[in-house]
């Protein structure tokens, strides 16, 4: 369950794009955002002697798809050393340290693997890790302890802008809101923070999707049509597509191209551009399940 909370983000140097610390002012965790190139000075930080769970974010070199690796250490600054000298994709490492020097190697262990298979579950990355999938053993009471631990490392790291554990859609929280105008009229705050259930028919597409905080998530088993328009094909974004195809994300079949895994676009418009291989105004093309199209659920069509 979500509810209101406090978080500090400090810039040690004052730079914002240097190191940062997020912490959650009630609660005995911080995690330091380290860009590789401040790496030493971090370094001499006397955090790096800590006991920790860290992630390394970068990317594919081939792919250019966002990738991370967990890990945890006993003495992080010793262990993020090996990392520079021998892993080539990380540009950040984000640090999880106790202020109390409370954390544990234990402690460190259980973390690891816990991060380890929500990463997976959530699937926003590719995970540099193997496949051991063993829990370690760990007390009962030690182990509560870990998960509120937890839910702290993931709160800061969606701050910081690395939703790791978040997959793009909730799928055990209720179904998301179906909007209408009328809701909109009823209220200040027009989009529920489940989302918007949306929908493209006809016209050789079946697709749904849903409009939530980060964009438009276009569900798997969604499917559009293969052939681009002329003019289309032409496009920087047809070229998006198909390496899509080449990679498996988008599935041909026939006439039809299967969404195989759920898919965030930034906008609406760019979702429906992808399943109809078309230009498109997806403020207008995507619609509820009243008919009502986006823009005017999201009350951009409303006069006052």
């Amino acid at each position: 369950m979500s509810y209101p909370q406090t978080i500090q983000i400090f810039l040690p140097s004052g730079d914002p794009q240097g190191i940062r610390i997020a912490a959650i002012t009630t609660r005995i965790l911080q995690v330091f955002e380290v860009p590789r190139l401040q790496l030493n000075t971090f370094l001499s930080l006397p955090e790096a002697e800590y006991v920790s769970v860290y992630v390394l974010f970068g990317s594919n070199e081939e792919t250019g798809n966002d990738c991370a690796y967990i890990g945890q250490s006993g003495k992080i600054g010793s262990r993020l050393k090996q990392h520079n000298e021998k892993k080539d994709f990380w540009d950040r490492a984000l640090i999880a340290i106790s202020l109390t020097k409370s954390m544990t190697v234990t402690h460190a262990h259980f973390l690891e693997w816990i991060a380890i298979q929500q990463a997976n579950i959530a699937a926003r990355f590719e995970l540099e890790n193997g496949k051991d999938e063993r829990k370690p053993h760990t007390p009962a009471p030690m182990e509560a302890e870990c998960r509120e631990i937890f839910d702290t490392f993931d709160i800061l790291l969606t701050t910081l802008g690395f939703p790791l554990f978040k997959p793009l859609l909730d799928n055990t929280s209720s179904a998301a809101t179906d909007l209408t105008t009328s809701m909109i009229q009823q209220s200040p705050v027009p989009a529920s923070p489940s989302g918007v259930n949306l929908f493209l028919k006809g016209g050789g597409v079946d697709a749904s999707a849903r409009y939530t905080e980060e964009g438009v998530v276009v569900r798997k088993g969604s499917y559009g049509r293969r052939l681009p328009t002329n003019t289309f094909a032409k496009t920087v974004q047809n070229k998006k597509r198909e390496k899509m195809i080449e990679e498996g994300v988008l599935r041909i079949d026939h006439d039809k191209l299967f969404f195989e895994k759920d898919l965030l676009f930034r906008s609406p418009s760019t979702a429906a551009i992808y399943v109809f291989g078309r230009s498109a105004n997806g403020w207008t093309e995507w619609k509820n399940l009243h008919g009502e199209t986006l823009s005017k659920v999201m009350g951009r069509d409303l006069k006052e």
